[in-house]
This record gives C-alpha cells, sequence and structure tokens, in this order.
C-alpha cells in the first residue's frame, strides 16, 4: 500500500504538469504585465469555509463548503466566490462533534474523498471497525454502509472532496481506509514537494519552511487546501496570504503561474487535489504554456546561489576618488568556472565591481589620475545631498539621480548636508580601443516616466548604451509594490543580471531557493540560462531596487 500511494501521487503529478514538446521552455511563465481587463479576478477563485453556511450531513456531519460548482457559463469569470470548480462538485470542511456519530451511504453516482485533520474516531463498514486520526483518509461509495463515531475529547475534522465517479469506474465491496503516517516522506515534483501519501484525489504535501516551490503554468482543473500553518500563494501574478481552512482553483487559462511560498520558520501542510476527469476548459487546449526547470533540486549540479550573493556589510573599505568609501557588494568573478566561482560575490563578467559608496558631509571626492584606468562608474544617489562640477556645469545631486564618471574627467563631488551621501556604484569595464564620453552624463530618475516590466516591476531607466555605457545595456531603477512578485524566468547564458537591494529588505527566488535579500546587498543571477530569479516584497511597503543588465 505504501508504494502505490507513494507512485501514485507521483503519477498524478506527472501527468498532470507534463509539457508539450514545442512548449517546454524554460522561461515560459506569461510575461505581460498584470491586466484587470484581461487576467481573472484571482480573489473568486480562493475562500474560507469561515465564510461559508453549513449544512448536515449523514444525520450529525456538519460541513461547510470552501469551493462550489461553477456558477456563471465561464469558468474565467464566475458569478461568485469560490463557485468554480467543474469537475469537483464541492471541496469542504466537516465537523463530527465530540461523541456525536454519523451513517449513511453516498449519494448515487457520487464519492467523497475524507482527509482528516484532527480528532479521533472510528469508521465502521461491514462490521469492521477502523481507527481514524489525523492523518486517516478514506472513500465514501454507494455500495456500502457507514457510520463514524468522534470518540475522543476534540470534535473530529475532515476535509472532503466530492465528485462524481469516473466512468470507468469499478464498484468496490469494501471502503478503503490509508494513514498517510504509514509512508515514508519524499520529496516529488516542484523542487521542495514532500508527500507521504493521502487518500485517492487527496495528497497531503508538506512544504519547509524559507521554501519556495517551482512556479509554473498548465491546463487542467486543479484545487488545494491549507491544512496547517500560514503560506503565501502566487496565483496569476498576485500574492494572497492563506491560512488554514481556506481553499483555491487555479484558473483554468493555461497560462496562470502558481507556487504556495513557505517564509515562515515552521513546515506547512497542504493538501493537492486534481485534476478531475473533466477539469480540463476549453481555454487551456490551444495556449502555449510552459514552466521553469522542473529538475529535482541536486547539490553536485546546482549552483551555489549563496556566491552569488552579497553585502557590502561583508567587505572591507577601500578609497577611491581621494574621499570615497567604497564597501563591494560584488567584484570580477574569480576562477575559470562561472558557475563555481571561488570567492563568495565574486561573480561579474563585465564589471570590476558593485559598491556600496559614502562621502562624508563637507568633504569632497575629485578626479585621481589613472585611477579609473580601465573602467567607467556609474552612480545613482542613495541618499543626502550634494553637488558635482564638471568644468563650467555644475549640477545638484539628490536621492534618485545618476551621473557617469569616466576616465579623465575631471570632477568634484561635494557633500553638502549634515549626513553622509551615499551611493550604489558600478564599476564598468572598458573595453581596450573604447573612447569613453568626456562629459558629464547625468540624470535625474524621477523625471523619467516608469515602464511596468515582469508583472509587477516599475521601471525607470537611467542609462543604456547609447548614454555611454561600455559594457551594460540599461541600469535601470525598479519600484516593487508591497505584497508582490515579479516575474519568475531563467535569462540566457550570456546574459548578466545584478539586482541591488536599494530600499527595504526582500525575498528572492533565485536557482531553486530562497533567500532574504536586505536592503545593501546584491545578487547576480547564476549564468546558466536555467537559474529562476525573482524578487518578493512581502512587506506593507514599496521596496526598491537596482537593475542591472547586459
Amino acid at each position: 500500500m505504501k508504494n502505490f500511494l507513494l507512485l501514485t501521487f507521483a503519477a498524478c503529478c506527472l501527468s498532470t504538469f507534463s509539457l508539450p514538446a514545442d512548449a517546454a521552455r524554460q522561461d515560459g511563465l506569461d510575461p505581460r504585465p498584470i491586466d484587470s481587463a484581461v487576467d481573472p479576478d484571482i480573489d473568486l477563485f480562493i475562500n474560507d469555509w469561515r465564510k461559508a453556511k453549513s449544512r448536515k450531513l449523514y444525520g450529525s456531519l456538519l460541513v461547510q463548503d470552501i469551493l462550489t460548482p461553477l456558477e456563471g457559463g465561464d469558468p474565467l469569470r464566475p458569478k461568485k466566490k469560490g463557485a468554480v470548480l467543474v469537475g469537483i462538485t464541492a471541496i469542504s470542511r466537516a465537523t463530527l462533534a465530540p461523541g456525536a456519530k454519523a451513517s449513511g451511504r453516498a449519494v448515487s453516482g457520487e464519492r467523497q474523498v475524507f482527509y482528516t485533520a484532527s480528532g479521533e474516531g472510528k469508521l465502521v463498514v461491514n462490521g469492521t471497525a477502523y481507527p481514524v486520526r489525523k492523518g486517516t483518509g478514506f472513500t465514501l461509495t454507494p455500495e456500502f454502509d457507514f457510520s463514524i463515531a468522534a470518540i475522543g475529547s476534540e470534535a473530529l475534522i475532515f476535509y472532503v472532496r466530492t465528485e462524481p465517479l469516473p466512468t470507468n469506474y469499478q464498484p468496490r465491496a469494501d471502503v478503503v481506509v490509508v494513514q498517510r503516517f504509514d509512508n515514508d516522506r519524499r520529496i516529488g515534483n516542484h523542487w521542495v514537494h514532500i508527500g507521504n501519501g493521502g487518500p485517492s484525489g487527496m495528497s497531503l504535501i508538506t512544504i519547509a519552511p524559507r521554501t519556495i516551490p517551482h512556479p509554473h503554468s498548465h491546463p487542467a482543473e486543479e484545487c488545494w487546501l491549507m491544512v496547517e500553518g500560514e503560506t503565501v500563494l502566487m496565483l496569476g501574478k498576485h500574492l494572497r496570504r492563506m491560512r488554514a481552512g481556506e481553499a483555491y482553483k487555479i484558473p483554468p487559462t493555461g497560462i496562470t503561474p502558481h507556487s504556495n511560498l513557505n517564509v515562515g520558520d515552521e513546515p506547512v501542510q497542504m493538501i493537492f487535489m486534481g485534476p478531475a476527469a473533466t477539469g480540463r476548459s476549453p481555454q487551456a487546449e490551444a495556449v502555449d504554456y510552459a514552466m521553469l526547470d522542473n529538475t529535482p533540486f541536486n547539490r553536485t549540479v546546482e549552483p551555489d546561489i549563496d556566491m552569488f550573493i552579497g553585502d557590502w556589510r561583508d567587505s572591507f573599505p577601500r578609497i577611491m576618488h581621494g574621499n570615497m568609501y567604497f564597501r563591494d557588494l560584488l567584484t570580477a568573478a574569480q576562477g575559470g568556472d562561472a558557475l563555481r566561482p571561488t570567492r563568495k560575490g565574486a561573480v561579474l563578467t563585465h564589471a570590476e565591481a558593485v559598491s556600496y559608496v559614502m562621502l562624508e558631509p563637507g568633504s569632497s571626492a575629485h578626479a585621481v589620475k589613472d585611477e579609473l584606468y580601465g573602467q567607467q562608474q556609474t552612480f545613482v544617489v542613495q541618499s543626502g545631498t550634494g553637488t558635482i562640477v564638471v568644468g563650467n556645469e555644475r549640477h545638484d545631486l539628490r536621492k534618485g539621480m545618476a551621473f557617469l564618471l569616466t576616465p579623465g574627467l575631471d570632477f568634484k563631488l561635494t557633500a553638502t548636508g549634515d549626513r553622509y551621501m551615499s551611493f550604489y556604484a558600478i564599476s564598468e569595464k572598458i573595453a581596450a580601443g573604447a573612447k569613453p564620453s568626456e562629459s558629464l552624463r547625468i540624470v535625474d530618475g524621477r523625471n523619467v516616466d516608469p515602464i511596468t516590466r515582469s508583472w509587477v516591476n516599475s521601471e525607470r531607466t537611467l542609462f543604456v548604451r547609447d548614454d555611454g555605457l561600455a559594457q551594460y545595456r540599461s541600469v535601470n531603477m525598479v519600484e516593487l509594490r508591497a505584497m508582490a512578485m515579479s516575474r519568475p524566468y531563467s535569462a540566457g547564458k550570456d546574459t548578466e543580471e545584478i539586482w541591488i537591494a536599494t530600499d527595504g529588505d526582500i525575498d528572492v527566488l533565485l536557482g531553486k531557493q530562497l533567500r532574504r535579500l536586505p536592503m545593501g546587498s546584491a545578487y547576480r543571477a547564476p549564468p546558466n540560462g536555467i537559474s529562476a530569479h525573482s524578487n518578493i516584497n512581502l512587506s506593507d511597503k514599496t521596496a526598491s531596487l537596482l537593475y542591472v543588465v547586459n
């Protein structure tokens, strides 16, 4: 029985999430920005048993429905919250009070799958008694009578999946009872899903602390139910917090991305349900859906993502331009393998360093002969006020402004306020024979119109190649609104993407792992062509980043 349950779970996941050969891109999540006129309203696909009216079933069983049959003819535009099911009749929470007993027989043509969330009881079928406790699952069908009693001091609580009998259903003479604790755990699909069985159609999945399952999209009806703990649901380019007793269905577009993030310190438990036999929607038939790399995590093969992350607080200060303190977050690559850096943060191909820079109030930085040999620097003001003077040209500086310092540029930069000026600086390599600009390039990022990219990134471009960048295609300021997740994707092998957290602490999906990225730290996406990455803001305030890409 143990092996059967585990194989059933694995086969279900593989059949549900397999891809047509022409759609198996590694970065194929729908890239379009959120558009409320086009995208389904995900809040209609999420519901909570606490909001449902109760009804009696089998005499004493109190049932509250979480998800119910579709209302309205469009499965992408349900008429009522939670009324979204097509192949499944209902997903419900059921309670049997202490000492109470329920009995009866399943409705003809229908079956009910029960998963026990808490309490103790006894199930009796054909004179045989089965103990019921947390983790016990059983399936009720019309062929037999049953009774179940709550025998402990606490109520018996179940989650129930109700659905029509499949067309190929073979009648059973007895009940099927399983106990998930009889099975060893295993990591299944989607990087971090840990399963150890459950009744048919209700697989219990544990998600370990500080992990993110593989974001993906696919057709077919699929539902998830929170059993224990809290998770952050990524559904259709949005984030929502979920607690035990809430369930959702994935809108059946075929390209609706989804994942359940555990950002806490305790495991969370969810029930995976689906797909129902008739759950595939017409909308999903013609779409080109795809996923990120879904191979299991392999420590011996995957890049060590922690080597691609750096924080200025961990670096030793150095002095440039006479009076500026430089603290490097990332530095030029060391070693011959770009996926196996020999020193933490030494991962840059096109730059000497990405740095946090400070200038003391009242002091001035200035050009030092040959100091910028072979490199030029893009500065973005993070805090404080100052001035920069080049020849007869003078500019006041404040947060959000950026400028380029090139070899031979005679400048004077002064901190004019009563606090240190701070900057982020990207020190690009200059190719031999290149002619850097001999004039000052300066821009106020707040005057640049934003463009929405990667679902939710509000990006303002500071500099591009035509402005004098030597190696990178652009340097951008990015705002990530509260409770939002940018589109996970994987960049090409020849692409160097750098992200710097400048305001607010965020979480980052990097590779197949989740990491906290405090303000003042940065990462480069490993350049293997399949390392997923995404920035996640779970706070109630907007976070800001710098984005540098070649």
